[in-house]
């Protein structure tokens, strides 16, 4: 596959028919609004203006609102949804309904308005229950708080600490004066909270005991009648704010029919921003507005077609080559290599010079994967699961994309897990003999020792690590020199065919001289030599003095040398990370292995039926275990051998992806206009 072509968009506009415009490419999905920033330094374009910004904020708060909205819905009436349940798929036009639109958001403010009204009863209940508190320690005292002094008696509320001895204080008091009593209404950790009444011709004695042992005024204002009194009645607000609250709450679920609008809203305030925020970046006069952006060439028809129903001009050219780094990325993919695309982008997109990895990398990805996972069981269930959440969800964007590949990749693994004899790793042999069964026979899969008019496994890593070790480096072998091809032919297109030759095809005269010389060494042939002379390798060293074509002096030496040094120990490295393939199929075999032995190991005593059941229990939690575990390694694995090894052969990177102005959603799906 490739990068489609992109083409520069500037069009100029009436202003009335902006609107409209903006409605149109937000349909089609084909435009990129860029901001045309070198436009804004331009002395004669200095009479446009950017377009008013309030209808980009009045969306955003529309956004706001009817997310906070959902979020009320979510606390007081759950979705009662299924994990695996599908959105649903409506109109383009029940999406830009403005009537549904705009009664929804007026939903939305009922909804946020009753989460305010509960907040403000949960805050009054809060503050009664603080007031409940501070009474708490009064409650034994049957006086009113209000109760004030006279013109003959003192009367405070007060409170000393909770370590000073009430009998001390009180004693003191009684030797400084007869006129004045100290009661304890109640003490907690802190603090005992005391009622003091004095005659005021005693007021100056007595104080100065209570002062002594840090006596200090308590703050009871605003309540009347004894504290028992004011508990009940604080007692019946609290209870009567309980009921408010639980009205608001019913009122607030009671907009759970209501949830789908919300949604729906939410989604359509998404494209009222995205279209407002496209809107800023245009250029305006009193009249007219001016556009600029990208149009990928399979679109630019229909797009004109459709334009000419406006009274605008316009123009697309192609971009330079010094714009090469500005012009955004889209893929063409089919259904096989676009679910490469979740890869390549956590790399980087490619630069707009560069090429598609996703059509090269599809094969060697998945069969790397299926390599490394090799496993009948384990693929199929890979493949089944993830082909039940495409089928029942239909996810887009990236998990979409990994779901799909994840199916893929599983269904490689149980190929190539049948031909390498791998079933839950070797359970058949293992249950075979826990039940004293006879193993049974299964091409490629299951073939007892002595069997021999079966095909066994074609490559077993259990028995025979060193050929799959050798078949591994092979097949990154295999990759590597792919990769240099593409790297050859990009070369070739931007004209530098010397470059093409001495930096790549070098290294594939020294590969060719390098195997011709080991065959010849073995007596088989004497291709590519003469007299015993490794023509052809020699041909390819001498090839490596191309390297030093751009240096000077004693450069040209030292260029060679390194070229020599990082060619070698590059390509070594390269190919000797392919290992990790033998690796990870190693891996994951021994852990269900493992898992296996461990399940018929307490069985052999017991009765069949016991020893089966424990078997199976260990075998679900294990190989569910290794399951796991090596999908998530060998996701990691297959993916760096990927942006480490193949892609430095060639890969161009920095593209940034391409976002054209469309409709996205997060809660429906928009059926696709026939």
């Amino acid at each position: 596959m490739s990068i489609v072509k992109m083409k520069r968009l500037r069009l100029f506009g009436m202003r009335s028919d902006r609107e409209e415009l903006l409605k149109l490419l937000q349909h089609m999905g084909c435009v990129e609004i860029d901001e045309p920033a070198d436009k804004l330094a331009d002395p004669e374009w200095a009479g446009l203006a950017r377009p008013d910004s309030r209808a980009l904020s009045a969306a955003r708060e529309a956004q706001v609102s009817v997310q906070a909205a959902l979020g009320v819905l979510k606390k007081y009436a759950p979705a009662k949804g299924g994990l695996l349940s599908r959105r649903p798929e409506i109109s383009a036009g029940r999406l830009f309904d403005d009537a549904a639109y705009a009664a929804a958001l007026e939903t939305a403010a009922r909804l946020n308005e009753a989460e305010k009204h509960i907040n403000t009863l949960y805050a009054e209940q809060s503050k009664l229950r603080g007031q409940k508190l501070s009474l708490a320690p009064w409650l034994a005292l049957d006086i009113p708080l209000e109760t004030e002094s006279t013109r003959e008696v003192l009367v405070t509320f007060g409170t000393i600490s909770a370590k000073t001895p009430f009998e001390e204080v009180e004693g003191e008091l009684a030797a400084a004066t007869d006129l004045a009593e100290l009661t304890r209404a109640g003490v907690d950790g802190e603090l005992q909270y005391l009622l003091f009444v004095c005659h005021k011709s005693a007021e100056e004695a007595a104080t100065e005991v209570l002062k002594a042992r840090g006596f200090s005024r308590a703050n009871l204002r605003g309540f009347t009648g004894t504290a028992a009194d004011n508990d009940r009645r604080l007692d019946s607000e609290l209870a009567r704010l309980d009921g408010e609250i639980e009205a608001a709450k019913k009122e607030a679920a009671s907009y759970a029919g209501r949830r789908e609008a919300l949604q729906l809203c939410a989604d359509r305030a998404d494209q009222e921003i995205a279209r407002e925020e496209a809107k800023s970046r245009l250029l305006d006069t009193e009249a007219a507005f001016f556009l600029e952006g990208w149009v990928p060439v399979p679109d630019e028809e229909a797009l004109s077609q459709r334009l000419s129903a406006f009274p605008c001009c316009w123009e697309t050219e192609d971009p330079a080559e010094e714009d090469y780094p500005q012009v955004p990325i889209k893929l063409k993919s089919n259904v096989l290599t676009e679910p490469l695309t979740t890869i390549t982008e956590m790399y980087s997109l490619p630069a707009y010079n560069g090429v598609d990895p996703n059509g090269l990398m599809m094969p060697f990805y998945v069969f790397f994967f299926g390599f490394m996972f090799a496993d009948l069981g384990y693929g199929l269930i890979l493949a089944v699961a993830c082909a039940l959440i495409q089928w029942k969800v239909k996810p887009k964007g990236g998990f979409g994309q990994l779901i799909r590949l994840m199916i893929m990749c599983g269904i490689s693994s149980a190929v190539i897990g049948f031909f390498t004899g791998g079933f839950f790793s070797d359970v058949l042999v293992q249950f075979s003999s826990l039940m004293g069964l006879p193993q049974p026979v299964i091409p490629f899969l299951s073939v007892p020792e002595g069997v021999t008019n079966v095909p066994g496994p074609l490559l077993s890593v259990m028995t025979d690590p060193m050929t799959v070790l050798i078949f591994s480096l092979a097949v990154g072998f295999v990759q590597i020199v792919v990769g240099m091809a593409v790297q050859f032919w990009l070369l070739c297109r931007d004209g530098k065919v010397a470059d093409a030759i001495l930096d790549v095809g070098t290294w594939w005269v020294i590969f060719v001289g390098i195997a011709l010389f080991a065959v010849n060494m073995t007596g088989l042939s004497g291709i590519g030599s003469i007299g015993g002379v490794p023509v052809v390798l020699i041909i390819g060293l001498v090839m490596l003095l191309g390297q030093a074509r751009n240096a000077k002096g004693f450069g040209k030496v030292t260029a060679v040398i390194s070229a020599i040094y990082n060619g070698v120990t590059g390509y070594f490295g390269d190919i000797l990370s392919y290992s990790r393939l033998m690796v990870m199929m190693l891996a994951s075999s021994v852990i269900g292995q493992v898992f296996n032995i461990l399940g018929a190991m307490p069985g052999g005593g017991m009765p069949k039926p016991v020893a089966a059941v424990i078997f199976f229990v260990i075998f679900l939690i294990g190989h569910a275990f290794n399951i796991g575990l090596n999908v998530i390694g060998t996701y990691v694995h297959t993916s760096r051998l990927q942006y480490l090894e193949f892609f430095k052969q060639f890969y161009r990177e920095g593209g940034r992806p391409f976002k054209p102005l469309n409709i996205q959603t997060k809660f429906v799906d928009i059926k696709e206009e026939k």
